[in-house]
């Protein structure tokens, strides 16, 4: 799950009364886990992408204690470089370094923006041209 969703419902217990929680049989807590573990997995696999884009900025910024690293392209669409279990990739620091600018890759991506959630694609794979 991406880390600005998680960050947004950390404190669910807080917002949902824990009495609740607690009678929910542990059947149905598994099953809301797999649940919410499966639409991820669908997500992720769902909005697979590949396309070729020219490299013209590319930044960090901390979002609640961990260090994004972003493209943008040369339509001016923000990417995230990050590791990914579904696609089982580790290396995404080593791959947003190779990076250049005003170089153009073919990329393979997931995910969508969406503003209010501050979640962004997820390039899972680049190769320069």
């Amino acid at each position: 799950m991406s880390r600005p969703f998680y960050f947004r419902f950390k404190n669910i217990n807080e917002i949902i009364d824990t009495e609740i929680i607690q009678r929910l049989p542990i059947k149905n807590q598994l099953m809301c886990f797999v649940c919410i573990i499966g639409s991820h997995f669908c997500y992720s696999l769902g909005t697979r992408a590949e396309k070729s884009i020219i490299i013209k900025r590319k930044y960090t910024f901390i979002r609640n204690g961990f260090t994004e690293f972003m493209v943008i392209d040369e339509n001016g669409k923000h990417y995230n470089v990050t590791n990914s279990l579904w696609y089982w990739k580790w290396n995404s620091i080593e791959d947003w370094c190779l990076i250049k600018k005003n170089t153009k890759f073919n990329i393979q991506y997931y995910g969508l923006r969406i503003p209010i959630l501050g979640i962004f694609p997820n390039i899972v794979y680049s190769k320069k041209i």
